[in-house]
This record gives C-alpha cells, sequence and structure tokens, in this order.
C-alpha cells in the first residue's frame, strides 16, 4: 500500500467518524489534493496530518467542511392596526401591519367600505387573523375585507347586507379554530358565514336583533352569539343552524365595544355579561343557564376574559364612582373575589364604549386591564394590581403570543409598547389615520 492510499484511507476513516457516515468522494479528494500540496508523501507524515486535521475538525462539521448555519428564527408576529381617517371623503379606511420585532409600522393597506357603508367613522370595525396567521380579516362599511398578511395584499372585500339604521353594518367577527369558516356579525339580526377558502359569504343566520358578539367552543363545532334582545343563540358550525335561544337578560348597547361571551378552554362553559351587574353561566352540553353571578359594587360589564387553565373568569367592570374594576371568578365554584381596582373610567362617549379590556398573558400569570388613561397589570396569583402604565386616550390592547409585550392603542393613531417584564413603555408607533378602531397580532 502506498504512502497516499494509506492516507486516503486515514482521511475517509476520519471524515467517517466526524460525519457518521461516508463522505462524498470531492471531500475527501479536495482534502488529499490539499495534504498533496503540503507534500504528505510519507505515510508517517500522512497520519501526523491526518491528526492535525482530526484535532481542527470539531464535531458537527458538514461534508464539505462548513459548520452548518444556525436555524432561522421564525419571523416576528405582526400587529395589525385598522384606522380610519376623519378627512376622508371616500369609504375606505385602513389596515396599518406593525413589525413587532422593531415596532416599525409597514405600508397602510386600503380597505373599502362598499357603496352602504353607514359613515366614515363607523367604516373600520374588527379584525380577525386565522389560526395559521396567513389571512386577517377586517369588517368595513358593509363588507369583509381578507388581507394577505405575506404581501400585505387585500382581496376582493366580501359583500355582508347592513341593516337599516346608521348602526347596523358588520362588526364582530371570529373564526372556527380550524381556520375554514370566519362568521360575522352584521344589524339585520344575522351572522353570515365566510368560507376562508373562497373568501364567499353563505346564507345569513338569523340569530335575534342586535348580535354584539361571537365565541366559538375550542372543539369549533357551536358558534355562540349574544345579541342586544338579551337572547344567546348557538349555531351549529356543521350545517350553519340555529338552535333554540337562550335568553340571558337585557343587553347594553352602550357596552358594544366589549366581550360579552366567553368560553372556557375545555369548552364546556360559556359566560355571558348581562345588562348590569351580571354574568350568567351557560352549560354548553345542555344550552341552559346556570345561576347568574352578581359581582360586589359593580355595574356596567365592559369584558370578560377566562385565564388559560380555565380555572378563574375575570370581569371588568366600571363601578359606580367611575372607576373600573376587575373580578375574579372561580369557574369551579362561580364565586366571585375581591374587586380590584383598575383606574378611573372616562366621561366621554366615545371613550365608554372602547376604553375598557383586559388580556392576559399567555402563561395567565398577569392581567392587564386597560382604561381610558392607561393600563394596569394585575398578578393573578394575588390578585393584587400593580403600577398602571400611563396612555392617554387609550381604546385597545394586545399582548404578543410569547407574552413580552402589551400593545395600547390610543384614540389617536398611536400604538404604544409596554414591556410586561419591567412595565415601561416604548417609543410610541404612528401609524396610519386618526381613529384605531381595531388590532389584533397574528398567531
Amino acid at each position: 500500500m502506498s504512502g497516499m492510499d494509506g492516507l486516503d484511507r486515514r482521511l475517509r476513516d476520519l471524515l467517517d467518524a466526524a460525519v457518521g457516515e461516508p463522505p462524498h468522494l470531492f471531500s475527501v479528494e479536495a482534502v488529499r489534493r490539499r495534504v498533496t500540496r503540503r507534500r504528505a508523501l510519507e505515510c508517517v507524515a500522512g497520519a501526523a496530518a491526518v491528526a492535525v486535521i482530526a484535532v481542527a475538525i470539531p464535531s458537527g462539521v458538514g461534508v464539505f467542511g462548513h459548520t452548518p448555519g444556525p436555524e432561522q428564527p421564525p419571523a416576528a408576529p405582526t400587529l395589525y392596526v385598522a384606522t380610519y381617517n376623519s378627512n376622508l371623503h371616500t369609504h375606505e379606511g385602513t389596515v396599518v401591519p406593525v413589525n413587532t420585532a422593531t415596532n416599525t409600522p409597514g405600508l397602510p393597506i386600503r380597505v373599502a367600505g362598499g357603496p352602504n357603508a353607514p359613515t366614515i367613522a363607523d367604516n373600520v370595525g374588527k379584525i380577525a387573523i386565522t389560526p395559521d396567521g396567513k389571512t386577517a380579516y377586517v369588517t368595513t362599511g358593509s363588507s369583509v375585507t381578507p388581507i394577505s398578511t405575506a404581501t400585505g395584499a387585500p382581496g376582493k372585500p366580501i359583500h355582508i347586507a347592513p341593516g337599516s339604521s346608521g348602526f347596523d353594518y358588520p362588526d364582530f367577527i371570529a373564526i372556527t379554530p380550524d381556520g375554514k369558516t370566519a362568521y360575522v356579525a352584521s344589524g339585520p339580526g344575522t351572522v353570515t358565514p365566510i368560507s376562508t377558502a373562497t373568501n364567499t359569504a353563505g346564507t345569513p343566520i338569523p340569530v335575534g336583533s342586535g348580535p354584539v358578539w361571537i365565541a366559538i367552543t375550542p372543539d369549533g363545532k357551536t358558534a355562540y352569539v349574544a345579541s342586544q334582545a338579551g337572547t344567546v343563540t348557538p349555531i351549529n358550525t356543521a350545517t350553519n343552524t340555529p338552535g333554540t335561544p337562550i335568553h340571558i337578560g337585557a343587553a347594553d348597547f352602550t357596552a358594544a365595544g366589549g366581550a360579552f361571551i366567553v368560553i372556557t378552554p375545555d369548552g364546556k362553559t360559556a359566560y355571558v355579561a348581562e345588562v348590569s351587574d351580571t354574568v350568567i353561566p351557560i352549560n354548553t352540553t345542555t344550552n341552559r343557564p346556570g345561576k347568574p353571578i352578581r359581582l360586589r359594587n359593580g355595574s356596567q360589564v365592559y369584558w370578560l376574559a377566562i385565564a388559560p387553565d380555565g380555572k378563574t373568569l375575570y370581569v371588568l367592570t366600571v363601578a359606580g364612582n367611575n372607576t373600573f374594576q376587575v373580578t375574579p371568578i372561580s369557574t369551579a365554584t362561580g364565586t366571585p373575589g375581591t374587586p380590584i381596582p383598575a383606574g378611573a373610567a372616562s366621561t366621554s362617549s366615545t371613550a365608554a364604549i372602547g376604553a375598557g379590556q383586559i388580556a392576559i398573558t399567555p402563561d395567565g400569570k398577569t392581567v392587564y386591564a386597560a382604561n381610558a388613561s392607561g393600563v394596569t397589570p394585575i398578578t393573578t396569583a394575588t390578585n393584587r394590581p400593580g403600577n398602571p402604565t400611563h396612555v392617554a386616550g387609550l381604546l385597545q390592547i394586545a399582548i404578543t403570543p410569547d407574552g413580552k409585550t402589551v400593545y395600547a392603542a390610543n384614540n389617536s393613531g398611536t400604538i404604544t409598547p409596554i414591556n410586561t417584564a419591567t412595565g415601561t413603555p416604548g417609543k410610541p408607533i404612528h401609524v396610519a389615520g386618526t381613529f384605531t378602531q381595531a388590532i389584533a397580532i397574528t398567531p
């Protein structure tokens, strides 16, 4: 066996051990030529060269001697902000994407409200994003506009029949967990299903006068619709047929911006807000209401949210002294806890509709309560409020999937990022438009 044959064999053995399989011939030849250039013609010299190479090659080196690059990190979630511009004289609004990694806004996306849009102010309603994060659906005037999150391009508006009054326009929207159907509430007392595969509207489903919120069970089989008529209508999502309305009492239009109905993670119970200081549980197996839960010192219910573990329902109300309170309710016993102060409420009509919201971090450790002037963090382990972060004219909040940032939108087209670890606000993000209607973050 010649010196070079021995060297080749040693090189092959070395590379076999490094990569765990016979290397491509090119790798061996490349190393051989390099050794040849160094005049490693003797077996002893060749063995020494092999020893040097073995020391120099770290574990995990690729076949061609290049260390594999690190896996690319997943793209940062995108915050979508729906706004309208009071100076516009056309039935249009805008949706602005914001990169949550850099907090920089992208180009505004124009969304048409359609010829029957009631007013510019009512043109842009809510945003819902499919579970795969690929499409954002925005209610705009008398239609719903799908937006590709990959390209930012709006699709053809999907027409939804509006009602007869100025407030009867498509607004609340919810998407099934499998992402196949979006349900949109509209003023005529109907909910319209939209196929997300074709972006076509199906036959409107009657649900009672003034539908104000939609919640879908985790298994996607039932959509529950709360209406101003004081009813909750279950919809079979397989057939899109409504069930018997569940009477829960009167609802109130002045809180129509709030979450009126939420469902536990196990899908067994839906909680519905009544007109004043009452929350009613509904057994989703029987669709029968349970014993009403009356809150302490509460009045107007603004928002409902359930902890990720399903053990606690948090209810945001405005008390008689014009202050926000968050009441924790045990879902096991239906017993309300002591109300937690969460800032002052606004007396303006605009803020009265929108400036009251709560959101919970994905780990369930913190509840954030928004009021007209700021965001108050509440530690769920102790139910104690922390120091509020001031945000003037606050309307809505949203939390990133990793729970690290709360985005607070105000009524002048400005979004403030808040670091959840420190509670410190970042530099405000200015988006197109003069009034923020809705915000949503991709999964």
